[in-house]
């Protein structure tokens, strides 16, 4: 540290500040908010595009497999209709070797959210879900909170947005994943993070050749 504050008392602190710059840079994300984006159909007779995305927190705490609010943030659009993220407790599950319906066993990881959006033929959106299963297990090494697993990997992926009309009257527009894409932090945001610690440097060394000619 005696070091340091002699280098930026000799004028070395721009120096510094790039090469701290270029550290930070290369240390590794730790938790943090990932983004999916995802591609799919409905299982219509006449099948609609489907595209969306998912944001979740990998550093929430749970126990059992279940992690609550550790859902951000989601969007899914069906044709030309758009549903999205409402507050609630919009949470993770992740299971091995569990009943995946059918009398099938298994591992799955699935998200579920609320969801909000404008009203369909009388009825209202109130919950989205999304899950990624394998038949017979194999997926997952743990029930620890984790990233999706690899697509090519799963033996079903599926997507439900659930509506409800005025009397609590439930139906669900359901269909398949066919694409799941990780979506990585922007250039920009990294940048910003090195350009703030270079402006810091800076003006470090601005102010103190401000009191050296003061002085």
């Amino acid at each position: 540290m005696s070091m340091i504050s002699r280098w930026v008392g000799r004028g070395f602190t721009l120096p510094i500040a790039v090469a701290c710059a270029l550290s930070v840079s290369t240390i590794p994300a730790q938790a943090a908010f990932i983004t999916y984006s995802f591609t799919g159909t409905t299982d219509d007779f006449s099948p609609l595009d489907v595209t969306g995305s998912f944001q979740f927190n990998n550093a929430t705490g749970g126990s059992g497999g279940v992690y609550h609010n550790a859902v951000t943030g989601f969007t899914i659009t069906i044709g030309g209709y758009t549903s999205s993220f409402a507050p609630g407790i919009n949470g993770i599950e992740i299971s091995q070797n569990s009943s995946l319906g059918l009398g099938i066993t298994g591992d799955r990881w699935a998200l579920a959210s609320r969801a909000t959006g404008d009203e369909l033929t009388g009825t209202l959106p109130y919950s989205f879900d999304i899950r990624f299963d394998r038949q017979g297990g194999g997926l997952l090494s743990d029930t620890a909170l984790q990233n999706p697993p690899s697509f090519g990997s799963l033996s079903d992926a599926r997507w439900r947005l659930y509506f409800e009309d005025a009397q609590g009257t439930p139906f669900a527009a359901i269909g398949s994943v066919d694409s799941l894409t990780a979506v990585p932090l922007p250039p920009a945001v990294l940048l910003f993070g090195a350009g703030l610690i270079a402006l810091v440097g800076l003006g470090v060394g601005g102010l103190r050749n401000l009191r050296e000619s003061q002085s």
